[in-house]
């Protein structure tokens, strides 16, 4: 049996509100860093990212904010900031998970669209998978420091 490759986000081009239209660009973008794992179809959503996300209302517990700042800031290659906002993401999550809890069925489930147990775990490994990179950055960046020392230092003139 063959695996069907997930299928992309529904193109949109109008859009009731920002919010909507950040949830839609944080869905492309997720559709191909990390289903298709295609970089740079990613950032082709980067700028409009950017320009959302300085246009919403301020609004610290805003799930989506948090998503959107956490792929901004990866795409960027800022992992420190990703980190930080993926686990405002998640944490925000969870809160959400336990609010739904008083509630019954129906509008648990209407609560939980898209930030089901599901999409809860694909959070954490995505946040595992980025502290993974930002300590490998970290074990290597002391490394390329020390050989621009060396390359320095060995200008022919018998310094070390």
């Amino acid at each position: 049996m063959r695996h069907k490759p997930p299928e992309p986000p529904t193109t949109q081009r109008r859009f009731a509100t920002i919010w909507g239209e950040l949830d839609y660009v944080c869905k492309k973008i997720r559709y191909w860093l990390y289903a298709r794992k295609q970089r740079a179809r990613a950032e082709r959503y980067l700028q409009r990212l950017a320009v959302i996300l300085h246009e919403l209302p301020e609004n610290d517990i805003a799930i989506i904010r948090a998503e959107g700042l956490a792929l901004f800031h990866e795409l960027k290659g800022e992992l420190g900031e990703a980190i930080t906002h993926r686990e405002r993401e998640i944490h925000l999550t969870e809160r959400l998970h336990k609010e739904a809890q008083s509630h019954d069925n129906s509008t648990k489930s209407y609560m939980l669209q898209g930030r089901g147990t599901i999409d809860l775990q694909e959070r954490r490994a995505i946040l595992d998978a980025l502290r993974k990179e930002e300590t490998e950055r970290q074990r290597t960046r002391p490394l390329k420091k020390n050989r621009r020392v060396l390359v320095a230092n060995s200008d022919g003139h018998g310094g070390v």
